[in-house]
C-alpha cells in the first residue's frame, strides 16, 4: 500500500486481509450496497496463500461468475513452482507473477503491475 500512496494510487485500491474476505467484497450479499451493484475491480491481485480461502480457490469462484468473469485476474506469490503456475492458468489467471523484493523500493513491482492493467491492457467492455 506504501508503494500505492508512494505513487498517488492508493486511494483506487481497495485491500483485504484474507481471502474470505475478498470472496464477500466481490461475490457476497456485502458486494450489494443499498441495493446497487459495488463496482467491479478493473484488476484483482491475488495470492496463492491466502487464510481462509487460498487464491486458486478464489480465482475459480470470480471465474464461474458472470459479474467478475471477465476482470483481469493476476496471480502474485512467492511459489515459483511449476505445477503452481499451470494450476493458475488453468483456472483462469490472466497473469502469474512472483513477488520481487526490492529494499529501495518496496512494492515498486505492484505499482507497474498495475500501471500495465490500467493503462494499457484492453478490457471488455
Amino acid at each position: 500500500m506504501r508503494a500505492f500512496a508512494r505513487n498517488g494510487m492508493a486511494q483506487h485500491v481497495m485491500l483485504v486481509n484474507d481471502g474470505a474476505e475478498a470472496y464477500e467484497y466481490l461475490l457476497g450479499e456485502d458486494a450489494a450496497l443499498n441495493g446497487a451493484r459495488r463496482l467491479v475491480p478493473r484488476v484483482i491481485f491475488l495470492d496463492l496463500k491466502m487464510p481462509k480461502l487460498g487464491g486458486l480457490d478464489l480465482l475459480e469462484q470470480l471465474r464461474s461468475n458472470d459479474r467478475t468473469r471477465s476482470v483481469p485476474v493476476v496471480i502474485v506469490t512467492s511459489s515459483d513452482l511449476e505445477a503452481d503456475v499451470k494450476e493458475a492458468y488453468r483456472r483462469g489467471a490472466n497473469s502469474f507473477v512472483v513477488k520481487k523484493f526490492d529494499s529501495e523500493n518496496p512494492g515498486q513491482y505492484l505499482v507497474a503491475l498495475a500501471h500495465y492493467w490500467l493503462d494499457f491492457n484492453r478490457e471488455v467492455r
